[in-house]
């Protein structure tokens, strides 16, 4: 059986030129497997190394360039690495970089070129690789504020983690009051019985349930939607005669009968 690993991070530097998402591909040398083959960046990911980190230097090993941003391109790599018979697992980072930086091409490979998406695509000679270049694509062509929500931090950037270890300090409020009484619902519990206040004496006040305040007062719209005298009066006035103001509501208009209830001897229907 084959294992996983995840020791593999694909990185697409891009760069943002005349309003425009530009990609940066590297073309192998003559002498080497899959020769003249374009390709984006893959680099391994060293032992105790963050995948940032791996990608950061990549990119300045292979090209010279300085990293200015992460993103996430929403995708991991698969592929099946018959050598070593394991699942590769290889997630997907976009880079960007200067526009104007110049390129320094190393020695593993032939030629470096910008493309747009489209040429980019037809270059790349992986089915994984030509659908990250566009969905990376798609992502930073939102603008600034959209793809911010893409946006990585390096681990040195994050801020300063603070756990909750649920025991505050004396004289410390916890920052949500409700985190040392809520609780999961366990089985054959109500949800009433999971909501009962904290303070017994807070059940004993008086006041109506959530169940009294939603229930109309059924009677009350019966009688607000049979026909009355002012009704039948206003189906004979002669044509042509405006329209009387229509009298206000009594209930909210959510609470209106759909039917009428007519009386019909001792039954109703």
């Amino acid at each position: 059986m084959p294992g996983i690993v995840s020791d593999i991070v694909d990185v697409y530097v891009f760069r943002r030129l005349n309003a425009r998402v530009q990609f940066l591909l590297l073309q192998r040398r003559h002498d080497v497997a899959m020769a003249m083959t374009w390709q984006g960046f893959h680099a391994p990911i060293e032992s105790g190394e963050a995948t940032l980190d791996a990608a950061k230097r990549a990119v300045r090993e292979m090209v010279g360039l300085n990293v200015s941003a992460y993103y996430s391109a929403d995708y991991v790599n698969q592929f099946y690495d018959d050598y070593r018979d394991v699942l590769v697992l290889a997630p997907v980072i976009a880079v960007q970089v200067s526009p104007q930086a110049p390129v320094r091409l190393g020695e593993d490979f032939r030629d470096c070129a910008w493309f747009d998406c489209d040429d980019a695509t037809v270059r790349l000679p992986f089915s994984g690789q030509r659908w990250a270049v566009r969905h990376i694509d798609e992502i930073m062509s939102l603008g600034e504020r959209e793809s911010e929500l893409y946006r990585l931090l390096p681990l040195d950037q994050l801020p300063e983690a603070r756990p909750d270890t649920g025991a505050a300090e004396a004289g410390t409020p916890h920052p949500n009051p409700s985190h040392e009484t809520a609780r999961d619902v366990t089985f054959g519990e109500t949800f009433e019985e999971v909501a009962k206040p904290s303070d017994p004496t807070a059940s004993d006040l008086p006041g109506p349930s959530l169940a009294d305040m939603l229930e109309p007062d059924i009677e009350e719209l019966a009688e607000e939607a049979l026909p009355t005298d002012s009704m039948t009066a206003q189906d004979e006035r002669p044509r042509g005669e405006a329209d009387p103001a229509p009298p206000s509501a009594a209930v909210p208009s959510r609470w209106r009968l759909r039917r009428r209830e007519r009386t019909d001897g001792d039954g109703v229907y």
